[in-house]
């Protein structure tokens, strides 16, 4: 029998788990026919696969988690300008937020007061080029791993425009954001919670 001429349009796939029987997986490809070149290209995906998100973060951004979300779906299929645009926004819609969580901890292990007024200055209406700087200056060391300032980096993200940047450099921004994010914050909550945790042992005792 004749097979069919692949022509360029849409395809469906679907498969059945041989073992079960019940699980099933469904995928849509487009096709563009070239002559003897056929480039494939997936679109969908059913049921949708798992996106991992770090729990600590999706937590502290549960109040901006439209954006969160988009920003972590875009990051996931390699949009990188769509992932450093909403990675973006996720970072100026939270600064605030971020720069309370380390006041907090530096006051309550009694921070350096060099650290604190760093702090406060970046609260202050200043040049985002004099923010970066003194954001470099905010963190204890404990929170700069080899002296790398993840502070730094997100104020250094909100200084720079998106379209201006190719999309590789983009997609490159928007992870180390991510990791920038995650870190600081995952760094801070766990050191939160282990003093809660302690305060509780000893009131006990």
């Amino acid at each position: 029998m004749r097979q069919p001429v692949l022509e360029s349009g849409t395809s469906s796939f679907h498969f059945i788990c041989v073992t079960c029987k019940k699980s099933q997986r469904s995928y849509y490809v487009e096709q563009v026919v070239d002559g003897e070149i056929i480039r494939l290209q997936k679109f969908g995906e059913l049921p949708r696969g798992n996106i991992p998100r770090d729990k600590v973060l999706q937590k502290f951004l549960k109040d901006d988690r439209e954006n969160y979300e988009k920003a972590v779906i875009c990051l996931n299929h390699d949009y990188g300008v769509a992932a450093f645009a909403y990675f973006r926004r996720v970072v100026e819609n939270n600064i605030d937020r971020l720069l309370d969580l380390l006041q907090r901890d530096l006051q309550a292990s009694g921070g350096d007061k060099e650290n604190l007024e760093a702090i406060h200055a970046l609260r202050e209406t200043t040049p985002m080029s004099d923010k970066i700087k003194i954001a470099n200056t905010a963190l204890p060391a404990h929170l700069k791993p080899d002296g790398l300032n993840p502070l730094g980096r997100l104020y250094q993200v909100l200084s720079e425009g998106v379209h201006s940047l190719p999309e590789e450099d983009c997609l490159r921004k928007a992870k180390a954001t991510s990791e920038c994010l995650a870190f600081l914050i995952g760094e801070l909550a766990t050191r939160q919670e282990h003093r809660a945790r302690f305060k509780n042992m000893i009131n006990d005792l």
